[in-house]
């Protein structure tokens, strides 16, 4: 099949949550099944920065409101095609949906141009002959490709990432949207992208069974739970996973010594590394606790910082490692040099030195998934963490809570997001390390299929369901 993926977010090189490694990973997958795949982004600072080279079109692209815009073609390792939309002052930015959490202003411009340029591209490739079957379009910044692709008879697959990126917009924005007709926005007295895109694309899903619930659900999602009910066909959950190729400790060039689910001897080699260089005790034979998360924005940040004295009490070594401003990690650092020994906080982590510690850690705490498909969660079970989790999202739908023996299960998973709960699921952990079952455990975690293979024909399946051809 033809496939274009409309999308802000691709990793490495435009990365701000979970969706960009989705992202990045299900255009991988879908090449090696043998499908032509396109991904059309705004240009970002992010690609150049990435080393990406991309060659700039002669003509420019004619959009419907009568502007031009100028593309760039690339190839990205996988064999996709990349096409990236210059749109200067929109998205050369170094965010690309909010600044310090708070939506651009401008959202609804910048979205509706991006919306436009994905529609020339399908127009001026079915008029070359070379049409394109599907486009699957991604998240808030894409939430305005099925409304502009109205016309048209490609088929549009729409993914929600995130519930809480809506993409709203003020009635004043109806000007400067741009499109003839705006009833699909309109939502409790607003604009809404995402409502469009619900109402408008051929198929919504999004990324796990356990999350399509939540969503619909009006205090999770307001007024949109309503629109995500009234669907035709009922919101689909497909989960995500990683790519093999980059998340695999047995080949993953950053770890001390690579190790795999048959053989983990080597993990011990981790952890002594992760020991040494945070200046832990070095006591192989007690667990090591692993938390990565931005602590600026981690909904669990307070109830761990507040379980700090009870989980300490514990025989354990804990290490917290900040994926966000730096400034959010100060009173942990603060209650780090109390426990010097015990307890390392690590303010800044980028992604090589998460996955050392992982690889060095026994135990990894999930207090959200970074994203609510559970793409963290995801990455401890890849390199033997086993993961204590909090029940939400993905995570609910990727981890089967351990009986007390062990004999079954992949992690542990806590129902309440406050200290009390945390401590009590961390002493349940604390206890299976100490069980001759914990190696086979962890081995059953290791080899849990979660490669993006799976994910990626089942939307192989929806696609070749909705095309015309």
């Amino acid at each position: 099949m033809d496939i274009l993926l409309a999308l802000a977010e691709l990793a490495p090189y435009v990365r701000e949550t979970e969706a960009g490694d989705s992202a990045a990973a299900l255009v991988k997958a879908l090449r090696q099944l043998g499908h032509r795949v396109t991904v059309a982004a705004p240009r970002s600072p992010g690609f150049e920065a990435g080393g990406l080279l991309a060659a700039r079109r002669l003509t420019p692209l004619s959009l419907a409101d009568g502007s031009e815009v100028n593309v760039l073609d690339a190839q990205l390792a996988s064999g996709a095609e990349l096409v990236l939309f210059d749109l200067p002052g929109l998205f050369d930015r170094d965010a690309t949906y909010a600044d310090g959490g708070v939506p651009y202003v401008d959202n609804a411009v910048r979205f509706a141009t991006f919306a436009r340029s994905v529609a020339a591209l399908v127009a001026q490739r079915a008029g070359q002959g070379k049409a394109v079957e599907v486009v699957h379009a991604h998240d808030a910044v894409a939430s305005l490709v099925p409304l502009a692709l109205r016309g048209q008879s490609v088929p549009v697959v729409f993914t929600i990432h995130d519930i809480e990126r809506k993409a709203e917009f003020p009635e004043s924005a109806r000007d400067v949207l741009g499109f003839p007709d705006l009833s699909s926005l309109a939502l409790a007295g607003g604009l809404s992208g995402l409502a469009s895109a619900v109402q408008l694309a051929s198929a919504v899903t999004t990324v796990s069974s356990r999350y399509a619930e939540e969503i619909q659900d009006p205090a999770r999602s307001g007024a949109l739970a309503s629109v995500l009910a009234g669907l035709p066909e009922p919101l689909l959950g497909i989960p995500c996973g990683v790519d093999y190729a980059t998340c695999n400790p047995a080949t993953d060039t950053a770890l001390e010594s690579r190790f795999d689910a048959e053989d983990p001897s080597n993990k011990g080699r981790s952890k002594t590394a992760a020991l040494k260089k945070l200046e832990l005790e070095l006591a192989l034979d007690r667990p090591l606790l692993v938390f990565l998360g931005d602590l600026a924005r981690e909904p669990g940040a307070d109830a761990l910082f507040e379980a700090l004295p009870e989980i300490l009490k514990l025989d354990l070594g804990l290490i917290v490692a900040n994926t966000g401003a730096r400034a959010a990690a100060e009173r942990f650092q603060a209650v780090a040099r109390e426990y010097a020994g015990d307890f390392a906080c690590v303010p800044s982590t980028d992604e090589r030195f998460a996955r050392q510690l992982l690889a060095g850690s026994d135990l990894a705490l999930v207090l959200s998934a970074g994203g609510p498909g559970g793409n963290r969660q995801l990455f401890a079970q890849r390199y033997g963490a086993v993961p204590i989790a909090f029940a939400t999202g993905g995570l609910v739908d990727a981890i089967v809570d351990a009986d007390v023996e062990l004999e079954t299960g992949t992690g542990f998973l806590f129902d309440a997001l406050d200290s009390e709960a945390l401590v009590g699921a961390l002493s349940r952990a604390f206890s299976a390390y100490g069980n001759p079952a914990f190696a086979r455990l962890r081995r059953r975690v290791m080899r849990l299929d979660v490669a993006w293979d799976r994910p990626a024909r089942r939307y192989a399946q929806l696609y070749r369901k909705l095309s015309p051809v």
